[in-house]
């Protein structure tokens, strides 16, 4: 019987298609298997594999450096997911939020209209990213007196509004008001202003 190339598809078993970037044969510790094993998983490495050299494509040879010792430590970052009580839940989350950073530094996605907010003293432009693997929005911060801050944010769940997080700082947004929280810092009501691209 001669078997037609779909049906040879068909016969292969499903992880020969969805084999992630690197070699599952040299895979090592708990997180590469895992990745190896889980077809959902091993397609987002691939996606993240093929945004990663768009992303640093456009970079000063300088800012290309600082980029890779970012993704190395991302890689150990994704790896340490073994410590975590559901490991894979956690690379899964991993590779979504590094996806998201590759798609908008590499202008994977269509840059959003910015949105200001004044916070007492301080200026917020932010751009919403709704197309993005994870709702994200990166924030730039102009304090008075200080060079301009950028954040990546990503948002998390809230019972109305919209909050976006970094370590650093969070942007709870409902309607034209925002509320910003800084480490350190008492919490800063913010009224909305119309905004203009850089």
């Amino acid at each position: 019987m001669k078997l037609s190339y779909g049906s040879l598809l068909l016969a292969l078993p499903f992880t020969a298609l969805a084999a992630p970037s690197f070699d599952c044969t040299k895979a090592s510790g708990a997180v590469e298997p895992l990745i190896c094993e889980d077809a959902a998983l091993a397609k987002l490495d691939n996606q993240l594999n093929h945004l990663w050299p768009k992303a640093i494509k456009e970079m000063s040879e300088e800012d290309r450096k600082n980029e890779k010792a970012s993704q190395r430590g991302w890689i150990k970052g994704r790896n340490d997911c073994w410590k975590a009580d559901d490991v894979r839940a956690c690379v899964e989350q991993s590779y979504l939020t590094r996806i998201t950073e590759l798609q908008i530094m590499g202008g994977q996605v269509m840059v959003p209209s910015p949105v200001g907010y004044r916070c007492g003293d301080s200026q917020v432009v932010v751009y919403f990213y709704d197309e993005t693997a994870l709702p994200s929005a990166v924030i730039n911060l102009d304090e008075r007196g200080k060079d301009t801050q950028q954040f990546f944010a990503f948002q998390t769940k809230t019972a109305s509004g919209a909050k976006y997080e970094t370590t650093d700082l969070s942007l709870w947004v409902k309607g034209r008001e925002a509320r910003l929280t800084r480490f350190g810092q008492p919490d800063s009501q913010c009224r909305g202003f119309k905004a203009s691209a850089e």
